[in-house]
């Protein structure tokens, strides 16, 4: 996939994020599929994306440890 078309889902997917109005599971899933292609592709990720990636997964975890 182009670098042009991961920066755009990436910008759609931060924008969802912001605006509240998706499911955070959901963009967690997206999120990691963005990043799990760039790498692939040995593209490197923004630094916005992978700080996303690391203060969702500490909120998931925070919340299992919870229940």
């Amino acid at each position: 996939m182009p670098q042009d078309d991961l920066t755009m889902s990436a910008q759609l997917l931060l924008e969802s994020v912001e605006e509240e109005n998706t499911d955070l599971h959901e963009a967690w899933e997206q999120l990691q599929r963005i990043l799990n292609t760039m790498r692939a592709e040995g593209l490197q990720p923004p630094e916005d994306l992978l700080k996303l990636e690391e203060r969702m997964q500490a909120d998931f975890a925070a919340d299992n440890s919870e229940t």
